[in-house]
């Protein structure tokens, strides 16, 4: 369905890379802080003027100046497969019939913006993306988010060498999209969307930059208005199911009118066409709210009215009560009309009363504003005590893999727990709440997660159903690293979202203070996809990811244990060793008493062999791993004493996979290694487990096998005293100087 699959010109704030330099110094905890501080610093300084981004295209432009010729992108051609690269969507649509012009070739004096930027200015064309025209009209009412998308200083006179750039929110961070002016036309017309005025052309082109981050224009086809809504912002759009509406309907439009939300609404028919109502309305169709107000009439009542646009800004409007043409107007004096902006004209703005909306309309959309986007329309921050609520925000990201992170929902229990695990605390009740009497004190939050980069899937992407569950946590639990398959059979959820195939699903939660954990997931089991999990709240909220510190069990019963010394390294509870292996050790070992990695080779393989069904017997390359957890002298050989403790240590893991393979099949679920390694007294943190994983684990069968589950235990034991015997200072006594989690990834995978 999309184009191209290399990635578009879009230039990342380079500051959230200087991350990287400090990961082989810092501890878990102190990384995770500077993250969070340095991904806060460079939100709120994507839009400042000098920032590296905006220098890079400055560099960019002037090489093209230099060159004195007009800028073709190349990575978004005036080519067919940039308007339909599926050409059966391109239904009637001929593509001979679209010419790329620049608009010096469509217009004598063309202007990027003339005199300024409305919702009056857009018109829709032939693409059905009245989802995004509807976002940008509500976005033009606000001048320094516009700012922000749309810059200003950029036209067709001085330094005009057709390039411009567009900026655009995507998962997480501000891009920077930058294309040239060539646009598809019929017949010396734009053919998609357009300004009012036919030689204004910053809103054609701010459509192209979004077909381009989105991979063609085929891909504006259809959508979603939260989603256009939240990339033009940053913002979380939280949607509203009008036939059932929620109590506070009016509080929650008036509360997002006041705190410079962005809202849009639609009316949901049984097909997928759009269809034109007695009244004029549209089902199938993408409308702005622009305001919300109370009129006051001649006399003294008054009537909540809502302000909608359509964005093909045309007769199609309201004809009902408070339409342009209604007589309940006759009602309202003049000073009042003034005061709401009233005016009559075939513009596709028009009001009607509450009632009338929340009765004709079906889906409503808020796009909560993330603080840092929160401006007064002069561009000066809003005053939090001014406004009637000040939204704080907390952002993460995670990944789910197939038989590693991705668990599937509650209803696939035994793997559910290794879907990402995010704590959250509501520190306290929100203000509204703090002073009232004789009820449960509650503080909100509004969570959404979001999948990514799916528009852009070669072939044309599918939204996969997402969706979360919400536990609540002791102080106790919210501090035991990651949760078990036995916490979520123990435990219900107190809070959820619905499962839903869109790339956001978003819901409004409010809990009593404390701690709280967030799993969001596909609903089957190993679907992959990357995600972003956003969670707004009235109070400052302290989310991270749960995790567990690496570390290896002292005197585990069951595992593992270490103690100071190569020596002693295998010093685990096991069976006490017979005449018969010590009988089976002098045959392989022979005059010499002791046996190489070869001999350990054949001899556990006697053994083993027999107890597993499909075991097909340890490699070569296993057995010299075993054979280096003992030999201390690295001679390359032991001696019966290590022999008889290695015996052991290999005996104890087969017990353990006992546990996870009862049948004694040889392979257990590749969901139950986490579990099986914290048995064996191993525990690992997300970071480790993942190269554990993808390193020994069966991905295409989703099982670990024996023989990797002993080699992979060999490895963790040998890397964890690796790394303990490691001085800590360097020659100028500075502490920490190799990460342990990094040093266990590296060692683990290679």
């Amino acid at each position: 369905m999309h184009g191209r699959a290399g990635a578009p010109s879009i230039f990342v704030d380079s500051r959230r890379s200087t991350l990287l330099g400090s990961f082989l110094c810092c501890s878990s905890d102190e990384l995770k802080r500077a993250s969070r501080a340095q991904l806060r610093k460079s939100r709120l300084l994507t839009a400042q003027s000098d920032d590296p981004i905006a220098e890079t295209f400055a560099q960019k432009k002037r090489r093209q100046l230099a060159s004195g010729e007009l800028y073709e992108d190349p990575e978004f051609p005036a080519e067919a497969h940039s308007l339909f690269p599926n050409p059966d969507a391109a239904g009637d649509k001929s593509l001979d019939d679209f010419e790329w012009k620049r608009p010096r070739e469509i217009s004598l004096t063309p202007k990027f913006i003339n005199k300024s930027m409305s919702r009056f200015d857009i018109r829709q064309g032939e693409l059905k993306d009245c989802w995004l025209l509807a976002a940008v009209a509500s976005l033009s009412m606000h001048r320094r988010l516009l700012e922000r998308v749309v810059p200003s200083d950029q036209g067709f006179d001085r330094d005009y060498c057709g390039m411009f750039r567009f900026r655009f929110w995507q998962f997480g961070e501000w891009r920077e999209v930058v294309i040239d002016d060539r646009l598809p036309t019929k017949n010396g017309r734009l053919c998609f969307m357009r300004s009012q005025e036919e030689n204004e052309f910053w809103s054609a082109l701010l459509e192209k930059a979004y077909a381009k981050l989105n991979g063609s224009y085929q891909a504006l086809g259809g959508g979603n208005q939260a989603e256009s809504m939240e990339d033009l912002t940053g913002g979380l759009c939280e949607s509203f199911d009008l036939s059932q509406p929620p109590g506070d309907l009016l509080q929650i439009l008036f509360q997002a009118s006041r705190s410079h939300s962005m809202m849009g609404c639609c009316i949901e028919g049984a097909s997928q066409q759009q269809s034109v109502l007695p009244n004029k309305l549209i089902t199938g169709h993408a409308y702005s709210i622009t305001d919300v107000q109370y009129v006051t009439m001649l006399d003294g009542s008054r009537q909540c009215l809502v302000r909608l646009r359509n964005p093909w800004g045309n007769e199609y409007e309201w004809t009902g009560d408070w339409g342009d043409h209604s007589s309940t107007w006759d009602r309202v004096g003049p000073a009042e009309k003034q005061r709401l902006g009233v005016e009559v004209g075939d513009d596709g703005e028009f009001w009607m009363a509450y009632e009338d909306f929340a009765r004709e309309f079906t889906r409503l959309e808020v796009c909560r504003l993330s603080p840092e986007a929160m401006y007064d329309d002069s561009g000066a921050s809003v005053d939090p005590r001014k406004r009637k609520r000040h939204w704080e925000m907390s952002l993460e990201t995670g990944e789910w893999v197939a038989n590693i992170s991705a668990g599937g929902c509650r209803n696939f229990i035994a793997s559910f727990h290794t879907n990402p695990q995010f704590r959250v605390e509501i520190p306290a009740p929100d203000d509204h709440q703090a002073a009232a009497q004789g009820e449960t004190k509650l503080g909100t939050i509004i969570v959404g997660l979001m999948q990514k980069g799916v528009r852009r899937e070669a072939g044309g992407g599918h939204f996969k159903s997402i969706g979360y569950c919400i536990y609540s946590l002791t102080s106790r639990e919210a501090e035991s690293g990651t949760l078990d398959q036995l916490f979520f059979r123990t435990h219900r959820f107190v809070a959820k979202s619905i499962f839903a195939d869109l790339r956001e699903v978003c819901s409004r939660h409010r809990l009593p203070p404390g701690y709280y954990v967030i799993i969001p997931s596909t609903f089957a089991p190993n679907e992959e996809a990357q995600f972003i999990l956003r969670i707004f709240s009235e109070k400052p909220n302290r989310a991270e990811t749960m995790d567990t510190c690496s570390c290896i069990s002292c005197g585990h019963e069951t595992g593992l244990a270490l103690v100071a010394g190569r020596q002693s390294v295998l010093h685990a509870v096991v069976e006490q060793p017979t005449d018969q292996l010590y009988k089976a050790f002098i045959k392989f070992a022979g005059p010499s008493r002791k046996i190489n990695a070869r001999q350990l080779q054949q001899v556990l393989n006697v053994t083993y062999s027999k107890e597993i069904k499909s075991f097909q017997g340890f490699s070569l390359d296993t057995a010299r791993s075993l054979l280096a957890l003992v030999d201390v002298d690295m001679s390359g050989s032991m001696a019966y004493e290590e022999f008889k403790q290695l015996w052991g240590q290999v005996r104890q893991l087969r017990k353990v996979f006992k546990e996870f393979d009862p049948g004694s099949t040889g392979y257990f679920d590749a969901f139950k290694l986490r579990e099986a390694l914290k048995l064996g007294g191993l525990s690992v943190s997300n970071k480790v487990y993942h190269a554990v994983a993808v390193r020994f684990t069966d991905r295409d069968k989703g099982l670990v096998g024996f023989e990797d589950f002993v080699l992979l235990c060999t490895r963790l034991q040998i890397a964890f005293e690796s790394f303990n015997a490691m001085p800590k200072c360097d020659e100028q006594g500075s502490v920490g100087m190799v990460n342990h989690d990094n040093y266990l990834e590296q060692a683990i995978y290679s």
